[in-house]
């Protein structure tokens, strides 16, 4: 990372701060210190210590949360995004990107307006979680920023074009108004995890002689134990966007005439076969869906190219850590 003329500045500042980050003469106990130096600006520990707090504490929030992992690893990934945090500040200040109160009291208006709440709700359940209403409009104003920071520097260049989405739809190759005509071979199978493994081993055997060659609705009449065993298994067709998601699944990517893979369920084991699909061509799909394709490939090329952009960024800025505290002789 290049250094600057503020380079020895921010170095010079980092020796003072050590120094009075020791509580007493002699004592080895430190109050503060400088964990990062971004460009001219620095991040304090007590910073960071809050930031992880705050982390873990919404965590806490979610009930499906993956578990944060060990201390060490949360502490510098927090602190990786606030040294991100600080670039893009950096940015915005220098292309003079401002956000106005009344746009940001409209913000918060929006805000409440969506969670039914009154100024007064919105204020008491932020001092449950121990923010005042001045912290929020800090954070709110900072996000709008930021966005019109990414408008700017990325948005205004991203361009999905037409040839895109019909590449993505290609890919997939399924609309949810596609039909497939299905036909099921189903084993019911016990709790029991010996006979259930018995079951599975003869859901098994039986995909094994299919695929080498053996009739499928003569096997179904064979040994299914579900809808329409005695028709060959066959139950019709079914449009995609009704089928469960296992089922859609397992059969998006079958061409006519191919078997999926046994499937498990709580109440046995399947074997699906796709004997037929009406698929629409990709100018009859649906103009929703294809919208919702452009804006999902809008996204990741967003934030594509915002991940090389705050990494170019980190490149040629002076950025120093210093995670571990600042000893007495140092």
């Amino acid at each position: 990372m290049r250094p600057s003329v503020w380079q020895a500045m921010a170095v010079g500042l980092l020796a003072v701060w050590s120094f009075l980050s020791v509580a007493k003469v002699g004592r080895a106990e430190t109050v503060d210190w400088i964990v990062a130096v971004v460009n001219d600006d620095v991040i304090l520990n007590s910073e960071l210590q809050r930031r992880v707090e705050d982390v873990v504490k919404a965590a806490g929030h979610l009930h499906n949360a993956a578990p944060l992992g060990p201390a060490d690893a949360l502490r510098k990934e927090v602190l990786r995004q606030m040294i991100r945090d600080k670039l893009t500040a950096q940015e915005v200040a220098r292309l003079k990107i401002t956000v106005t109160d009344s746009e940001v009291e409209e913000a918060l208006a929006s805000i409440q307006s969506a969670n039914n709440m009154s100024r007064q709700q919105l204020e008491a359940m932020l001092q449950r979680e121990g923010r005042s209403l001045e912290q929020f409009k800090k954070m709110i104003r900072q996000d709008m920023e930021r966005a019109r920071l990414i408008e700017r520097v990325l948005k205004s260049k991203t361009l999905i074009t037409d040839e895109q989405v019909q590449s993505a739809l290609s890919r997939e190759v399924r609309s949810p108004e596609e039909e497939r005509h299905l036909a099921v071979i189903f084993l019911a199978a016990p709790k029991a995890p010996e006979a259930r493994q018995a079951v599975r081993l003869k859901a098994q055997e039986i995909l094994n002689r299919i695929r080498q060659g053996e009739n499928f609705a003569d096997l179904a009449r064979a040994y299914s134990q579900g809808p329409e065993a005695q028709n060959g298994g066959d139950i019709g067709t079914i449009k995609a966007k009704n089928m469960v998601p296992a089922l859609e699944q397992a059969t998006r990517n079958l061409e006519p005439g191919q078997v999926s893979d046994v499937l498990e369920s709580a109440d046995g084991f399947y074997i699906i076969k796709l004997l037929d699909a009406k698929r629409p061509k990709l100018g009859e799909v649906d103009e929703r869906v294809k919208e919702k394709v452009r804006q999902e490939l809008f996204r990741m090329e967003v934030n594509r190219k915002y991940d090389q952009w705050i990494r170019d960024l980190e490149a040629k800025s002076y950025i120093q850590i210093h995670l571990d505290p600042p000893t007495s002789g140092s």
